[in-house]
């Protein structure tokens, strides 16, 4: 095996497949990366623990075709203080050693035969769907935040993908927190397969109206919905086919695939926890209630990150107090309606989804110190994030 790849290119397909080697090695192969040549103008790149897999391919020249597995961090490390040049590598298909060069600096690895790497799932005979990237960054970005994190096995440790007809929800939370984005898709692919590994994105030119009904139902470890959204950013918007397979959901674009074990349960009926009226609405600026929150919170509780909101006529009083250590307060401009209220939140918890949001003004819509606030964008009925308030003492 023989090919050059430049520097740049090489380094951000490796920090791409990095994500998915193992930390904990039970099998030394999962510490290490696949690379193979599948034709003669490109370079494959893959990584799996067995929970979740990634693969990214870039343009190379391939002076000689083949295949091995490389440590992956190290490979990483060597190639990222490389110049900014083409990078050669040659591999000695018996030893299983790849010479690795730049201008004048030359490393050797000792690798591993790529017939032992876990088999990456096959999806050219699956049914799947084709949804717009930036439609699915959005939703996975703006919810799988909320996600638990003490208990990745479990369905709150997951986002929940539903797709029905057209209509696409994703929701995710921890049982503190919950949020949610709906879009109506109002064209998409029709469903496809890949009986060709030539024709990796059938129907991907055209769009058209759904001509029959489509279904997706999921819950995807919120770990692999992180490493989704890092390669739908570094990439331009397209088409995202998406398929279930023997337990497992697959993400591909032309040039990134990610498979993901599926979390099994059925998820609790989210849609019930939502208030259908409210007694208070606030509506401010969200850069500006962010930056503010943020600046309270530096004397807020290290155990309850607690800050109170105290909301009266046109200002939002905000405060944090921590005994032995100081207080803080600060006051912005609002609109609101209703009587004077007080409430108290987790601020973690308040600043995570203003940083998603991508609006320029928020409304909070409350029933009570002690009922869910519901977060959302002024005129975006798309998106909500539903915020437990904590008992202030």
């Amino acid at each position: 095996m023989h090919f050059a790849i430049q520097k740049d290119v090489l380094v951000k397909a490796l920090r791409e497949v990095t994500s998915a080697v193992a930390t904990r090695v039970v099998q030394p192969i999962l510490s290490n990366i696949l690379v193979e040549s599948p034709d003669e103008t490109t370079i494959r790149f893959s990584a799996t623990d067995l929970d979740l897999a990634i693969q990214s391919k870039c343009p190379a020249v391939v002076y000689a075709g083949g295949s091995i597995t490389l440590p992956g961090k190290k490979l990483l490390e060597i190639v990222s203080k490389l110049p900014n040049e083409l990078v050669t590598f040659q591999v000695n298909q018996d030893t299983f050693e790849a010479a690795v060069t730049c201008k004048r600096s030359k490393f050797t690895l000792t690798g591993l035969s790529a017939e032992d790497f876990p088999k990456i799932v096959d999806t050219k005979a699956a049914e799947g769907l084709l949804m717009p990237s930036d439609i699915l960054r959005r939703a996975i970005m703006q919810t799988s935040f909320a996600a638990a994190s003490y208990d990745t096995s479990n369905i709150l440790g997951g986002v929940y993908l539903l797709l029905d007809n057209g209509a696409f929800e994703s929701t995710a939370t921890d049982g503190s927190r919950l949020a949610h984005r709906q879009e109506t898709l109002r064209v998409a692919a029709p469903v496809a397969k890949r009986e060709d590994a030539d024709k990796e994105m059938e129907a991907r030119a055209q769009t058209a109206t759904l001509d029959k009904p489509l279904g997706l139902k999921a819950i995807v470890p919120a770990r692999a919905c992180g490493e989704l959204v890092k390669l739908l950013d570094s990439r331009e918007p397209a088409d995202v086919r998406i398929a279930l397979v023997g337990g497992q959901i697959t993400f591909e674009t032309e040039t990134a695939f990610l498979s993901s074990r599926l979390i099994s349960g059925e998820y609790p009926r989210y849609h019930e926890l939502f208030p259908t009226e409210y007694k208070y609405l606030a509506t401010f600026n969200r850069e500006e209630i962010g930056a503010a929150i943020d600046r309270v919170a530096v004397m807020s509780d290290e155990r309850t990150h607690l800050v109170k909101l105290h909301f009266e006529g046109e200002t939002m009083q905000i405060s944090s107090n921590t005994p032995d250590v100081g207080r803080a307060q600060e006051e912005i401009s609002m609109r609101f309606e209703g009587q004077p209220l007080d409430v108290a939140v987790n601020v973690r918890y308040v600043l995570d989804v203003l940083q998603r949001l991508s609006v320029d003004e928020v409304q909070l819509e409350m029933t009570g110190p002690l009922k869910p606030l519901i977060f959302r964008g002024v005129d975006d009925q798309s998106y909500k994030y539903l915020l437990m308030p904590v008992q202030a003492k």
